[in-house]
């Protein structure tokens, strides 16, 4: 009998991996993971718990681990080495054997779960799932290359799935699931299923995110005419000008009709500071909002070089006027892969796809 675990580490994560429960797995038996990398976690694991057809939803606190920031004793070395079905239950304790690992990251949790799961069933598989622009990236590519036995000769590979008995999630992956297929940048060795597009009209499934994610307590409204997506700069230290650059658009247009919406992982609201409108809940995915809010279409969005901006187009089928401010940030801040890297050709190539709709600026001046 068939049986789904997914394992989720961010909100855009859970809502896809809700919608392919609702839109492709409405008859199966599936479970869910909830992990700490994301805010308000155990909160909408209670509530998946409550309000989705997932059997069973877990919570697990992973991201220390997945980021390699746990110092192990030499005793969980080894037994992380030799018996990582042991080591697992550290994190977790799962009643259920599954025959389908669904994974938008590939990480050492994930891996570790993986391992746990194929030991229980050997027919278990890894399905990838859709996290964005990076699932259709090289970057993606080069972490899936990262799960292979980790040496190559036979001796040291045998040790490691023998003695070890290390299930590595490279040659396990059945099958990836993307909303967009025609816009993937590397060649997988696995076949690759659309995802049908979120339909903005399915009252049962609006209703049912609404309701996990909080959505109907949110006191924010996105009523500008102008829509900032903050992005991460800030909070991983890069140099970003992109305060500068919002200022210089409220003396063209006025600061009174700019919404920006704040990044949840940085920690500190400088547009607020500065006298713009923000949002104050960080946790609502940006796609619930562009579910729940029709009027966007009316809206104009601004960015540095987020993808973000591209899932109205590419996951609901929505045009909304887009202006990308990329050539505009300073020296400093094109050092980050995220503008230097072949992440930021993938998406300048979408934007560009979508000039219709996006414009990549050479001035504010361009922005109506």
């Amino acid at each position: 009998m068939r049986r789904a675990l997914f394992l989720c580490n961010s909100v855009y994560q859970v809502l896809v991996a809700l919608w392919i429960k609702h839109s492709l797995l409405c008859d199966d038996d599936a479970d869910i993971i909830i992990s700490d990398h994301m805010n308000n976690g155990f909160e909408i694991k209670n509530r998946i718990k409550e309000y989705s057809s997932f059997s069973n939803a877990f919570y697990v606190k992973s991201f220390a681990f997945a980021r390699g920031k746990v110092d192990l004793s030499n005793r969980e070395k080894r037994e992380l080495k030799i018996h990582p079905n042991t080591f697992i239950k550290n994190y977790i304790k799962l009643e259920h054997q599954y025959t389908e690992l669904y994974a938008a990251s590939l990480d050492p949790f994930t891996q570790l779960l993986f391992g746990y799961i194929k030991t229980n069933n050997k027919d278990a598989c890894v399905i990838l799932y859709e996290d964005g622009m990076y699932t259709y990236s090289k970057l993606m590519e080069e972490d899936y290359l990262n799960t292979r036995i980790p040496v190559d000769d036979f001796s040291h590979r045998f040790i490691h799935k023998y003695i070890y008995h290390r299930n590595y999630i490279y040659g396990n992956v059945h099958r990836m699931f993307l909303f967009n297929p025609q816009y993937i940048s590397w060649n997988p060795d696995f076949n690759i299923l659309n995802i049908p597009k979120i339909d903005c009209n399915d009252y049962v499934f609006r209703t049912c995110c609404n309701r996990i994610f909080g959505y109907d307590d949110n006191t924010d409204c996105y009523d500008r005419k102008y829509i900032f997506m903050e992005e991460s700069f800030y909070a991983e230290g890069t140099p970003i000008n992109d305060l500068e650059l919002l200022n210089e658009l409220a003396n063209k247009v006025g600061k009174e009709n700019i919404m920006v919406k704040i990044h949840p992982r940085n920690p500190e609201n400088r547009f607020k500071l500065d006298g713009f409108k923000t949002n104050t809940n960080t946790a609502i995915p940006w796609e619930l909002i562009i579910l729940n809010n029709d009027d966007l279409c009316e809206k104009t969005l601004i960015t540095i070089s987020s993808s973000s901006v591209l899932n109205p187009i590419l996951i609901f089928g929505k045009k909304i006027k887009t202006y990308s401010l990329h050539k505009l940030v300073i020296e400093g801040a094109k050092s980050s892969r995220l503008l230097s890297s072949e992440f930021w050709e993938l998406t300048k190539r979408l934007f560009e796809n979508n000039s219709d709709t996006i414009t990549i600026c050479n001035s504010i001046e361009e922005i109506e």
